[in-house]
């Protein structure tokens, strides 16, 4: 009796347990939920710290240090000891002491960390630490290697190679065939170095394969790639210009930790070229930074927001104000704002030798300063503030103008332009750009074309100090395809051959575009493979068309990607070579380009279907 009693008990007791029991699936997804959610929690706090420590501005290494710190000790996380390590080794925030970097590293690489073998390699393999032995650097660079590290192995091909100089060439080759090897396997830092080699101006020179593996790096959140693609941007170099997408690679560096270019980031949004639903909250952030942190950056860029009108009224009384305040603690872009408002005179008094006072006070906190170089030269040149002194003067604007803006200024026509480039800058505090446009004007009247050009781009509303002016800007490209500028060549062609904003002349435009492609204008070149293609002005010709097409790729063309991607799809001119298509389609892709996004989900769907 007893025993039932105690069988029907046991039982009831079990079928609550079960009943009242977690689901043991759910339990394991709320396990590896919370495992996911603790390795993005640690993730974010290791980024946090390599941000605060890496701040150009406002660097909080006691902050970075204590999270590494607390992390180290907590959890005992390998890249915790690694960023302790680094620190201590370069001395932020703490004196340099190898030693203790040593050891924190060497606790790092037990709790598995490859990186910290790397860095222990790296610390033996220099002369900087006074720690050099070549052969514990290749032990801990074997250590590495062992543990995945692919950048350990480029290190001891480097090493193997210096201890025989008569097989560099072999070295050399190796080094290659490994970075071609590791960067087909996703290996981001590969990618970026096999980048750097197609990129440079050498024989081995491939800019399709080159930007290829440059944007195939970026997007593993390669933080060099994303700075140079950025800047590629910026400038127009290899790669088309365009400040609204250099804008958005550098708001991708920020977000990898690099603070150098967020407040151009900051400029852009105000201006409205990026992310303009976060105006406000940008403008608000930088009026605290301003406040509570005293942030001198973001009193110039307050300043220049009221005098420009950007997202604020136009207010300069406030703008001197935020710009004054920022010159007090010694901001060179700010010094040098107010040194411009002395030397034109404008909401100053009239004391013309403060704005060489000002200007030379920046060079000296600032030598490679564009805006101090450039002031000053100014200054040399019309004897304010100074003795006249042409020579100094032409000297200063060579070196400004080859070091911001690329221009080899030889001729006076250069030296014109580079002071027309300098009265464009927003950071240049003129209500209106008419002085600007003078010395550009001056510079195109004696024979500049990319004086022209510039005029053209300013007044066509790519740099938002100049007002559109759609007719006057239409004229100067004229002016620059006559003097030969390439790519003015190009869209004139481009505006015949298609009749857009003006008539139709197939033969003018054809003409146009030859002259651009003689100088392997890409533009020019996919145009002519379009005409050649379509028979617009020309006998069709499609084998014509496909070699205009390989020379527009060849200087990273993407519409001719997409071209080429379309005839080798379908055999057209071409013998069809799926490979080859998808290969172009992949590229254009990577790029951004729409058409080749659409017609590469098509050839996989293709090659999904066989």
């Amino acid at each position: 009796m007893w025993f039932l009693l105690v069988l029907i008990l046991g039982t009831g007791a079990l079928a609550v347990w079960m009943w009242k029991r977690p689901d043991p699936v759910k339990r394991d997804q709320a396990k590896a939920e919370y495992h996911d959610l603790w390795i993005e929690q640690v993730d974010a706090q290791l980024k946090h710290a390599a941000r605060l420590s890496s701040d150009p501005e406002h660097p909080n290494y006691e902050r970075a240090y204590q999270i590494y710190q607390g992390l180290a000790q907590q959890q005992e996380i390998p890249q915790a000891y690694v960023g302790m390590g680094l620190m201590h080794l370069q001395g932020l925030g703490h004196e340099q002491n190898t030693e203790k970097a040593i050891s924190y590293l060497d606790k790092a690489f037990r709790l598995g960390s490859d990186e910290a073998a790397y860095h222990l390699g790296q610390i033996h393999e220099g002369e900087a630490y006074q720690q050099a032995d070549p052969e514990k650097a290749l032990y801990w660079y074997r250590h590495a290697v062992a543990r995945g590290n692919l950048d350990a192995q480029y290190r001891i091909t480097e090493l193997s190679s210096a201890e025989d100089h008569q097989n560099e060439m072999i070295a050399e080759k190796q080094r290659l065939a490994l970075f071609i090897q590791n960067a087909g396997q996703g290996h981001a830092n590969s990618q970026y170095q096999l980048a750097q080699y197609y990129l440079a101006d050498s024989a081995a020179q491939d800019l399709v394969q080159g930007i290829h593996y440059l944007f195939l790096a970026a997007r593993q959140d390669h933080l060099a790639a994303n700075q140079q693609i950025a800047d590629d941007y910026a400038h127009g170099q290899i790669l088309p210009q365009d400040l609204t997408q250099s804008l958005q690679f550098i708001k991708r560096c920020i977000s990898l930790g690099d603070q150098k270019g967020l407040y151009d980031y900051y400029a852009g949004v105000l201006q409205g070229r990026i992310d303009p639903d976060q105006r406000q909250r940008v403008f608000q952030h930088l009026l605290q930074q301003s406040k509570d942190h005293a942030d001198a950056h973001a009193k110039a860029l307050i300043g220049l927001a009221y005098f420009h009108g950007w997202y604020v009224d136009k207010n300069e009384t406030m703008a001197f104000r935020y710009w004054s305040e920022a010159a007090n603690s010694k901001h060179v872009p700010a010094l040098c704002i107010i040194a411009a408002l002395y030397f034109e005179q404008h909401l100053v008094a009239n004391e013309p030798q403060k704005a060489f006072e000002l200007y030379q006070a920046a060079y000296r906190l600032s030598p490679n300063d564009v805006s101090a170089q450039m002031g000053m030269a100014l200054c040399y040149l019309n004897g304010i503030g100074t003795a006249k002194d042409t020579g100094k003067a032409t000297q200063m604007i060579q070196s400004a103008a080859q070091q911001y803006w690329q221009i080899v200024a030889q001729s006076e026509a250069d030296l014109i332009y580079s002071v027309g480039r300098f009265y464009s800058l927003a950071e240049y505090p003129l209500s209106t750009r008419d002085k600007a446009v003078q010395y550009l004007n001056q510079a195109v009247a004696k024979g500049s074309k990319e004086a022209a050009w510039f005029l053209y781009q300013a007044l066509s509303g790519i740099y938002p100090v100049f007002s559109n002016n759609a007719e006057l800007a239409n004229r100067y490209l004229h002016q620059a395809a006559q003097l030969g500028h390439a790519q003015a060549q190009a869209e004139v062609g481009l505006k015949y051959l298609k009749g857009q904003q003006i008539a139709q002349d197939i033969a003018l435009g054809l003409s146009y575009l030859r002259k651009a492609a003689a100088q392997q204008n890409s533009v020019a070149l996919n145009a002519l493979g379009e005409a050649y293609e379509q028979g617009q002005g020309v006998e069709s010709n499609i084998e014509q068309a496909v070699q205009y097409y390989q020379q527009a790729a060849a200087q990273v063309n993407v519409d001719a990607y997409s071209h080429l991607g379309r005839l080798y799809t379908k055999g057209i001119g071409v013998e069809r070579d799926i490979g080859t298509a998808r290969d172009w389609l992949e590229k254009g892709s990577l790029l951004g380009h729409e058409r080749s996004n659409e017609l590469l989900k098509n050839v996989n769907a293709y090659l999904q279907m066989q």
